[in-house]
């Protein structure tokens, strides 16, 4: 490798150009002494500041996660590929580059010293086949008719060579989510209002972190009276070492259960934007006669997220 700072090695690849000829393509480069590879995948980014993005996908549970969240955004618990365990290669609209790590729930942050050698061998793999795919545009499919993903693999000597790296079955996603029955015995005591609905909703807050040396990001679960709009729940919450994202979202049911018993009644109807949040609360549903409603916007609720 020719040049060990992972910012300069963005540059080249950012200057190559290719990225319309790498965005079908998911390829795999496993250094050697990790335990886990690197899933790398380009997405070209929507917003004014950044043009693209080359993810560096750790293992193969956050890559079966990414696919899966790009299919179906309700699926499992990740609202965004940022929440995804990965290193990124960010080209900004200006033509510079950044490199970050970034774990679920944390604010992206800038690589350790330690990170910047494994992220600079990563990135001049990824450089290496992208100059490659301008002679052979299949590369990256190579190994796909023998189930395996194309991959770069080092051996103990420190080269470097093509390999097809198995594709493993998915593991079962499971979600735990309780509700404590006491909670529900009081709350089948409540006055049930029948004709009311509420509007609820739980998203992570961009813009919004902790103030602390690892910025957490900040998600809130906010609730409103459809009818008049007033917003009655507006929870912030983050990541805990003990209660990571998953968590978060399997609380949801019982922390909205909570709001209803301190505000003496049960809607006869909770909607919702989100279908991640519809399973969620499914089990306060099967407990209670509350009604479920799916809707493509409810602006009410929109605006109150707006602080």
């Amino acid at each position: 490798m020719e040049d060990h700072d992972p910012e300069q090695i963005g540059r080249k690849i950012a200057a190559l150009g290719l990225w319309d000829a790498v965005l079908p393509y998911n390829w795999a480069v496993k250094p050697h002494g990790t335990a886990l590879p690197y899933f790398c995948t380009a997405m070209k980014d929507a917003g004014p500041l950044v043009s693209y993005r080359l993810m560096m996908l750790e293992g193969w549970q956050t890559v079966h996660d990414f696919v899966r969240l790009r299919v179906d955004r309700n699926y499992g618990f990740y609202s965004t590929p940022m929440e995804l365990p990965h290193f990124e290669l960010v080209v900004l609209a200006s033509g510079d580059v950044k490199v970050f790590r970034n774990d679920p729930g944390y604010v992206p942050r800038d690589l350790s010293d330690r990170e910047r050698p494994l992220v600079a061998r990563i990135l001049w793999e990824a450089y290496g086949l992208m100059m490659r795919l301008e002679g052979y545009k299949m590369l990256p499919v190579k190994y796909s008719g023998e189930r395996a993903m194309f991959a770069r693999v080092e051996s103990a000597d420190g080269s470097w060579a093509d390999a097809p790296l198995a594709i493993p079955d998915v593991q079962p996603y499971v979600e735990r989510i309780s509700i404590k029955k006491d909670d529900i015995s009081k709350a089948k005591d409540l006055p049930f209002a029948t004709e009311e609905a509420i509007e609820a909703d739980f998203r992570i807050m961009p813009g919004m972190v902790t103030r602390e040396a690892r910025p957490r990001c900040a998600y809130a679960l906010a609730a409103i009276d459809s009818a008049t709009g007033e917003k009655f729940v507006w929870d912030r919450v983050s990541v805990r070492p003990d209660f990571g994202v998953k968590g978060m979202w399997e609380s949801l049911a019982q922390r909205l259960l909570t709001h209803l018993l301190a505000r003496g009644r049960i809607p006869g109807e909770i909607k919702l934007v989100s279908g991640r949040m519809f399973r969620m609360l499914r089990p306060v549903c099967m407990e209670l006669p509350i009604k479920l409603s799916l809707h493509d916007s409810l602006p009410r609720l929109e605006e109150s997220f707006r602080v």
